[in-house]
């Protein structure tokens, strides 16, 4: 992507030595930044890719200045030696290091009720990052996540003048759920058929029934009506009223003349689930769902693909054990470890499948694209 500002990100060659830092790491700024911690095996051309896939304005705005979204840069990477590794407390395998230069931007406390939920917010317990920053950490986080990497986040807040240093290292085993793009929609019988030899036990959950009492304007008390009356005005619940009964009417008009000759009566629905258990010979596990509606709400990875202009279909693979809390649980059993790793096994290939049916492509749940050759 190029730019004819300053302001906007542009493209830089591509070759890896432009964009390593010859200079040392400034040491003297890293117990006042975010760190971004990658093992030996990452190259600098994958940290852009994702960045590019989490907003459209990343990219490169200078020599080793990496904009993640504005007002967020990653500066580096720097190699790190044994030493400079040992003074930052890293694990052994962190070979190179990102800094994040972001002005804080901090609310309030993080509530009791929410601590120990998510070790990021954990890491900020007095004020918690808002604004550019929490989105350039959330960014980070997800980065981290999919290149088996680490964030180190610097709480500046605490009044004793010493910053909280607290190292963060995303599960990549924690992401069980994947979403296939596509430009076609496949019915709920035939897409429990296709997946039944990979998911045995594939069934359509349409979970349909009539409303067990009064609905609309009919469920409303009087006192409700009269609440509602004095809030939006008489003439505007007029008005609604009148267009909601001349389209009942409409549909029961249509419903009657089709009866009358004799013609089918087709349900429409804007979407639908397919179920699986992971492993019916597993007591206690719980199954998979594969959610399919259609939507115009795209991935940046998704919006460029010629099909995409008008609208998808999008189908989502998600865990559902038992406990649904397990799903985001930071800690699991054994037997749930074991649970998840074998959902996420059939999750991918489910999602494998569909994507080669439905030409589509799929997304992890950060929005990064996944390719999968296990079929």
């Amino acid at each position: 992507m190029s730019a004819s500002s300053g302001d906007l990100a542009v493209s830089l060659p591509v070759d890896t030595t432009t964009f390593t830092a010859t200079s040392m790491l400034p040491v003297g700024l890293v117990d006042s930044r975010h760190l971004l911690l990658l093992a030996d095996d990452v190259a600098v051309e994958e940290i852009e890719a994702l960045a590019l896939s989490l907003d459209e304005r990343a990219g490169w705005v200078g020599a080793s200045r990496l904009q993640l979204s504005p007002g967020a840069e990653l500066h580096g990477p720097w190699p790190l030696d044994d030493d400079m590794r040992r003074i930052l407390g890293l694990p052994d395998w962190v070979a190179q290091v990102m800094l994040l230069e972001c002005a804080p931007q901090r609310a309030g406390a993080l509530p009791p009720e929410l601590a120990g939920v998510d070790p990021m917010a954990d890491a900020f317990p007095t004020a918690m990052p808002t604004g550019a920053e929490l989105v350039a950490l959330i960014h980070l986080r997800a980065i981290a996540r999919r290149l088996a990497g680490a964030i180190r986040l610097v709480d500046t807040s605490p009044d004793d003048g010493n910053a909280r240093i607290t190292l963060v290292i995303p599960d990549p085993e924690s992401s069980v759920m994947l979403a296939i793009y596509a430009p076609v929609w496949i019915a709920p019988d035939a897409l429990a058929a296709l997946l039944d030899p990979i998911a045995p036990g594939a069934v359509p959950a349409l979970e349909t029934s009539a409303p067990g009492g009064a609905v609309g304007f009919d469920a409303l008390s009087h006192d409700d009506l009269e609440r509602l009356t004095e809030t939006i005005g008489a003439d505007v619940l007029d008005a609604v009223w009148r267009r909601t009964e001349r389209e009942r009417a409409q549909a029961e008009r249509e419903e009657a003349e089709a009866l009358a000759a004799g013609e089918e009566l087709v349900e429409y629905r804007e979407g639908y689930a397919v179920v699986a258990p992971i492993d019916a010979g597993a007591p206690g596990w719980g199954g998979i769902e594969v959610r399919v509606e259609g939507t115009n709400e795209l991935p940046i990875a998704v919006r460029g693909e010629p099909w995409a202009v008008d609208g998808v279909v999008v189908t989502s693979v998600v865990w559902r054990p038992v406990d649904i809390a397990d799903a985001h649980a930071l800690t699991l059993s054994r037997t749930r470890r074991r649970e998840r790793t074998a959902a996420r096994s059939l999750i991918e290939r489910v999602a494998a499948t569909i994507a080669r049916e439905s030409g589509g492509v799929i997304v992890d749940e950060d929005g990064f694209l996944v390719g999968l050759d296990i079929l």
